[in-house]
């Protein structure tokens, strides 16, 4: 991730501008800390709940930002639909704690402009609005905001009604019956949307061709998650107003 920051997206040279070891370095570190969060999220949600599953396993890439995200592989099936939607909601709404942290302390410090304008989430406009009484622009150039922006997008992406999508973990908890009529209906969303932005498109195709469309089953059904779980639920859906933009990138 550093390395495709500082080769890729840096304009000059390092010799030019020695100061974007600084950017790649805030850049890098800002979202690898969103994305442990993130699944440090599920792990200690699904150890509570006392079933197994691996250590998080970061996948890197050479090329757009230098990672793939990460992943944690469930050993067993998880043992009620309570704790199955407690550990999907856990590792976005973990990841969005430190996505707030990154851009209040963005909009505290300040940050480069330029680059690739982006789509601003409702997160980054409310906090704009209560640190500066307007909405900030957002680009690329900017090392902690795009990071900021890019864990927005991976929560929104994330979050998604479908199949073994952490949405798709809280809405097999609710309503197992309808997972996967609603995880097609997503489907045929995203392929429209992908009118629009190309990306959404991607995504279902990414996601079908990795097999990930089967909701996760629980081994004992508890019955419709009421109390503590419902309330994570609800937490889960505002996460995602605040994240999803419909156009991230013009």
């Amino acid at each position: 991730m550093f390395f495709v920051r500082v080769w890729r997206w840096e304009e000059a040279t390092l010799a030019e501008d020695p100061v974007q070891l600084e950017r790649a370095l805030l850049f890098t570190g800002t979202l690898m800390a969103i994305l442990l969060a993130h699944e440090l999220g599920h792990y200690a949600v699904a150890r509570s709940h006392g079933f197994r599953l691996s250590l998080p396993w970061f996948l890197p890439a050479p090329i757009l930002v230098g990672t793939l995200g990460a992943i944690i592989r469930l050993e067993e099936e998880p043992r009620t639909r309570a704790g199955l939607l407690e550990m999907g909601a856990a590792g976005p709404l973990a990841g969005l704690c430190v996505v707030g942290v990154a851009m209040t302390w963005r909009m505290v410090a300040g940050g480069a402009d330029g680059g690739t304008e982006l789509a601003t989430p409702l997160l980054w406009k409310a906090l704009s609005l209560g640190v500066h009484g307007e909405v900030l622009p957002l680009g690329t150039a900017d090392p902690v905001g795009f990071a900021a922006w890019l864990g927005c997008l991976l929560t929104a992406m994330n979050l998604l009604p479908f199949g073994q999508l952490d949405g798709g973990h809280v809405l097999a908890a609710l309503t197992p019956r309808w997972a996967r009529a609603v995880g097609w209906g997503t489907t045929a969303a995203l392929l429209l949307a992908g009118l629009v932005w190309p990306g959404w498109a991607v995504w279902a195709a990414v996601l079908h061709l990795m097999g990930a469309r089967h909701p996760v089953q629980v081994r004992r059904d508890d019955g419709f998650p009421r109390g503590r779980p419902l309330l994570v639920a609800g937490l889960a859906v505002l996460a995602f107003a605040l994240c999803f933009v419909p156009i991230p990138l013009g």
